[in-house]
Formats: structure tokens, sequence, C-alpha cells
């Protein structure tokens, strides 16, 4: 049994109001199971090229002699796309460019896994009994960790700014 469609509905409703960040699952074949992404809706499918990347990532990974490629990110000129994957599912995170993501993918990743383990075992019968509080934790304190910086160039910015106009 798997997870039930309207669980991945909570989960990702769940992480935007804990953490703030917009999120996608997908299955293994990139249909979008749950989505408040508006690039990545749901039952659309994750575009070919990118799940290409996913599934030679074992491939990639003896390439660049690394035991296992577990997530990759794309920078656009507004946010961070990252792609993080197990065997059955595929997060996609939409993230603002202030985030250190080496801070971050391990714990979305543990996350993930977490997540993949529990939707290839029994179904959820509550969603509250899950219990996504330590995980959720964590990856605040890694928030929390890039929020000082945010501000940290604000007069150089208010200098190019006033300059430019």
């Amino acid at each position: 049994m798997s997870m039930k469609p309207e669980k991945y509905e909570e989960i990702i409703s769940k992480l935007k109001e804990e953490l703030g960040f917009e999120c996608a699952i997908a299955n293994k074949y990139g249909i979008i199971l749950a989505s408040n992404i508006k690039e990545f809706s749901k039952n659309k499918v994750i575009p070919q090229m990118i799940l290409s990347m996913i599934t030679s990532s074992k491939e990639l990974a003896k390439e660049f002699n690394l035991k296992e490629i577990r997530s990759f990110a794309f920078e656009s000129e507004k946010y961070n796309f990252l792609f993080t994957f197990t065997k059955d599912l595929i997060l996609v995170s939409r993230l603002n460019l202030n985030i250190d993501l080496a801070k971050f993918m391990p714990n979305i990743g543990e996350f993930l896994e977490k997540l993949s383990e529990e939707s290839r075992g029994k179904e959820i019968q509550d969603f509250t009994t899950f219990d996504f509080s330590r995980e959720i934790e964590r990856i605040k304190e890694t928030l929390d960790l890039q929020k000082p910086d945010k501000d940290k160039y604000s007069i150089i910015k208010d200098i190019v700014n006033y300059i430019s106009s």
C-alpha cells in the first residue's frame, strides 16, 4: 500500500506553513502527486530532461567516483529549484536564492527518505500521528541560520539602488 494523494497534499501544506517554502511531490515516474509550485502543478509530469538526470544519477555518481547522488539544484533568476529523490519519490523545492543549499540539502534529503519509507510501508492512518516535528525543527534551524545573512549587504544594495536611480 502507498500513501493516499490527500496525505501528500497535507504534507506539502505543512512544509509551506512550517518552513515557508513551496514544494511538490512526484512519484518515481515524474508524475506530480501534490504541489504548491506553479511551475510543477499537480498531475503534470516533471520535464523529461530533469527525469533523465534523476534516472541517470547512479551512472553520474560512478563517473565522479561517488557512492550516490541524492539531489541536485538549478538556480534561476529568482529561485533555486532543488530536486531531491529516493527510489520512490521526488521532492521539488522552490527556495529563495539566499538559502545555503549545502546546509539545507542533507536535512531535506533525510526528510524525503523517511517520507519515502513511510509511503512504501503501511498506509498512514492519521496524518497527525506521523511526527514531522523533529525533521521540521532541523530544517527550520538551517533556515534560521541564514536569516542574519539576509541583510548582510543591505547597505551596499541601498547604495547601488540610489546610484542607479
